[in-house]
């Protein structure tokens, strides 16, 4: 759920990003209905994401699709709930969940390798999900692979 935006024309101001970092913040925790490891990955995902990027990242038409996108995953058990659900899950193992000594184990080149390809394709699919919808979700991936 990291915002990722394409280029926009017009640059957003500082209490523009603040506005959506809050209600990104806040509509994510009713979607999420304050569910504890999920709301501590969105707060982590958020931060992260608003801290690394130029003001100028920051497409205000994007934001509002997700932030409608979000909504729709407050109110309604269906597919943005189920996306919104699996990307946290796979934020959540990513990075917290995986057994280091069965990664060290399984830590051939194959190994290491065919899970990076399994990465790339999954942020490719969401690349894709983020144009189609013009939305600006995705997992955290600018840190450094665990495998």
């Amino acid at each position: 759920m990291v915002i990722r935006s394409a280029t926009s024309s017009s640059c957003m101001s500082t209490t523009d990003i603040i506005r959506a970092y809050r209600q990104l913040y806040r509509t994510a925790l009713r979607a999420i209905r304050y569910a504890r490891p999920a709301r501590l990955e969105v707060r982590d995902i958020l931060r992260e994401s608003f801290r690394t990027q130029p003001s100028s990242a920051f497409n205000a038409r994007r934001i509002d699709n997700t932030l409608r996108f979000l909504e729709t995953a407050g109110t309604h058990n269906g597919t943005e709930h189920k996306i919104l659900k699996n990307l946290l899950h796979l934020q959540f193992w990513r990075w917290h969940g995986s057994n280091k000594a069965l990664l060290r184990k399984a830590n051939t080149d194959y190994a290491v390798e065919t899970r990076r390809n399994v990465w790339r394709q999954y942020q490719a699919t969401l690349a894709m999900l983020n144009e189609s919808l013009d939305t600006c979700l995705q997992i955290g991936a600018e840190k450094s692979d665990p495998s």
